[in-house]
């Protein structure tokens, strides 16, 4: 089945089904091993070795992981709206998918789960599905993923009724890393 991107309605949750991040935990890891870690010397400040390596394990983890218990979760709890958050990162995805919307809503991020961020880059290669759904079922989905996959999706903030369509960051935004 196939849900319509456009219906995401002011009180909807954000769900995000995967951290972002994928692209930085690589980059890290592959500077490990560059110029023998050389390149790896531009960022020891911020992240060890160690954990360089965790957020890669974690990233590659993710990145195999298909979207396709979250779509197909979409229609058993109501989702509204959805897109993929890849390249273009969680923001430009969240403001093309509010331009597409027929009530005009705007999404408003609380949270941002993140494998690995530095220099404010939080880019994914293969990412996971923003999925808006009513606030009621967003727990029971959360629930559900989390049995079939084994891993984690979590809310990330709500669509508002603005005066234009739009995606914003909480001023008090929390970023966390998993």
């Amino acid at each position: 089945d196939f849900t319509p991107p456009e219906g995401a309605v002011a009180g909807d949750v954000l769900i995000l089904t995967k951290p972002l991040g994928t692209q930085p935990a690589v980059n890290a890891h592959q500077w490990l091993y560059t110029k023998g870690g050389r390149m790896f010397d531009q960022i020891e400040d911020v992240i060890t070795p160690e954990e360089a390596e965790e957020a890669y394990q974690k990233a590659v983890k993710s990145m195999v992981r298909l979207n396709v218990t979250a779509a197909a979760l979409m229609k058993k709890h109501d989702a509204h709206a959805a897109t993929d958050v890849t390249g273009f990162g969680i923001l430009g995805h969240a403001e093309n998918l509010a331009k597409h919307q027929r009530e005009t809503v705007a999404f408003c991020y609380a949270y941002c789960m993140l494998y690995l961020s530095f220099d404010g880059d939080s880019v994914t290669s293969v990412g996971g599905l923003l999925v808006a759904l009513p606030a009621a079922n967003a727990q029971h989905f959360l629930a559900d993923i989390e049995r079939i996959d084994g891993c984690p999706a979590w809310i990330v903030g709500r669509v508002v009724s603005a005066g234009e369509r739009g995606a914003s960051l909480s001023d008090d935004l929390t970023i966390l890393e998993v």
